[in-house]
């Protein structure tokens, strides 16, 4: 957003995409399940976690390390080039192959920075 001022007029100009509002629940729910997809699958049949309701907590709890890292996947999604508006959807093989490609070693950290917000968030 940009503000000049040019003798007594004040104009106003937006610059960059119009954000809509989105769901940080259901994105941290997808991400979530996109992390546990990860794992192997011994360790992923064994995980008792309800992304859905891990997903809220993250999202209600106001953790700094998770909107955080909610914000960076966000900024991945979009420098991955996929539609802003499905990234609270289920994510689609696809579209995690791209995050991968473009995120790499710093998607699975800001992944694992919401694993490890669940449990700074139950704390709270």
């Amino acid at each position: 957003m940009l503000f000049s001022v040019i003798g007594s007029t004040v104009t106003f100009s937006w610059q960059g995409n119009f954000e809509l509002p989105m769901n940080h629940a259901q994105i941290a729910k997808e991400a979530l399940n996109m992390r546990i997809a990860t794992l192997s699958s011994n360790i992923a049949k064994g995980l008792l976690l309800d992304t859905r309701k891990a997903g809220e907590l993250l999202a209600a709890c106001g953790d700094p390390g998770v909107d955080k890292a909610i914000r960076n996947l966000g900024d991945t999604w979009q420098e991955a080039g996929l539609p802003p508006e499905s990234i609270e959807k289920p994510w689609t093989e696809e579209q995690i192959k791209n995050l991968i490609s473009v995120g790499g070693n710093e998607l699975l950290d800001i992944l694992d920075e919401l694993v490890n917000g669940i449990t700074r968030c139950k704390i709270h």
